[in-house]
């Protein structure tokens, strides 16, 4: 925590959290809006698609037109471009001037401006902590704390505000989340701009990058695997509690909350130990015991063992991630970060809807647990071979890092 002392880094932490708390409204907010005015599930679907294509088809030139600006000036347009965008939502609707397709030219205009901002929102880290593995972790990890806390205030947070104000008033608040983290960022995040080499500047340069270093060739496609397999995890649980649970939505707000519970916790003990223990072997013996918690969901029994099995598998995510994106960014050289970064949310976004179409194809034909098996068993995989991936490049990952305990 005395990170914290560190002005910038608490400013950042702080407009991290109002910013990621009025997104977490806004996902509830904007399909509720949808269907409430249009009544149509096909065109709320649409308006999610129309956030994340954007993403997926601009995002290698946001990452280097992020390289070109650098991480401050990025997330400041960013921030202060999705306030009038998100705030247009509900001021044309009360006008009676959104037709559909206004609201989705400004869903994907505002989707336009995620790519940039996803590229230096971890990037930034260590231009502030500095290079050391052990400060890198412990900030991956507070923030990690932070996110997992919007998760669970959001949505809640968003529904009595829905009922209060009105789905469409929420966006005004998701805007305003948006001016205030600009204005934290303008006034007290000041990190060293370090511009690249225009030979370095390229739109794909970070994507050649991460697919000539030997360790992250094989983890960038081993990680979208397994956002894909999350995907199909998390569209199957509906269908999950529909199927063998009574279709009892309160076990399904359960079984999501448990998720985001367990990722606190986890992600609060990261902080405690991330120094203290060698990233290999956290991430790795992590990584395993998330995978063997999981696997709790397929088991045919009563729903407390699938609680309990995701709330587990949360747990040990955050001990994951931590060490986990601290090794992955200090991998990749400080110059390229932003567009290494920004290509791997893009093969993030690619692989959604991917994830999603598969998804609903697998579950109208097949047993929900048939299809959790078949997801668990190719995380699983994935996982193995990330982990197998860093023992095997464990030297160079320990010459790049500095722990407290040895490795």
């Amino acid at each position: 925590m005395s990170l914290l002392r560190d002005r910038r880094l608490s400013a950042l932490l702080g407009a991290e959290v109002i910013s990621s708390l009025g997104t977490q409204m806004t996902w509830l907010a904007l399909p509720w809006f949808v269907l409430r005015t249009t009544g149509s599930p096909q065109r709320m679907t649409w308006v999610l698609i129309a956030e994340i294509v954007p993403i997926a088809l601009l995002g290698f030139w946001g990452g280097a037109i992020a390289a070109r600006l650098g991480t401050r000036r990025t997330m400041l347009i960013c921030d202060l471009a999705r306030v009038p965008l998100l705030g247009a939502i509900p001021l044309l609707h009360g006008l009676g001037l959104l037709p559909f397709p206004v609201l989705l030219a400004l869903v994907a205009a505002s989707g336009i401006f995620i790519a940039p901002y996803n590229g230096v929102q971890r990037a930034v880290v260590p231009e502030l902590v500095g290079e050391e593995h052990g400060d890198v972790a412990t900030a991956t990890a507070l923030f990690q704390a932070a996110n997992r806390l919007t998760i669970l205030l959001g949505p809640p947070l968003a529904g009595v505000l829905i009922a209060v104000i009105g789905a469409s008033n929420v966006l005004y608040v998701d805007a305003a989340s948006y001016l205030v983290s600009f204005l934290l960022l303008l006034v007290f995040v000041h990190p060293p701009e370090v511009p690249a080499q225009e030979d370095e500047r390229g739109v794909l340069a970070g994507v050649r990058f991460l697919f000539t270093d030997r360790l992250l060739r094989m983890w960038m496609p081993a990680l979208t695997l397994l956002d894909v397999c999350w995907t199909l995890f998390f569209a199957s649980l509906p269908v999950l509690v529909v199927t063998k649970y009574g279709a009892d939505p309160h076990i399904l707000g359960w079984l999501f909350g448990a998720l985001g519970g367990g990722a606190l916790v986890g992600a609060l003990v990261a902080l405690r130990i991330v120094r203290r223990v060698a990233p290999l072997a956290l991430t790795a013996v992590a990584f395993l015991c998330q995978m063997a918690a999981m696997w709790g969901v397929a088991v045919p029994a009563h729903w407390s063992v699938p609680l309990i099995a995701i709330a587990v598998g949360g747990f040990f995510m955050s001990l994951v991630n931590a060490p986990l994106h601290a090794l992955l960014m200090l991998r990749i050289p400080r110059h390229l970060r932003a567009q290494s970064l920004a290509a791997s949310s893009v093969f993030t976004c690619l692989a959604a809807p991917l994830g999603l179409v598969i998804a609903g194809w697998a579950l109208a034909r097949y047993d929900t647990r048939a299809v959790i098996t078949v997801v668990l068993t190719v995380q699983t995989a994935a996982v193995l071979t990330i982990v197998m991936g860093a023992l095997a490049e464990r030297a160079t990952l320990r010459d790049a890092t500095a722990v407290d305990s040895p490795a």
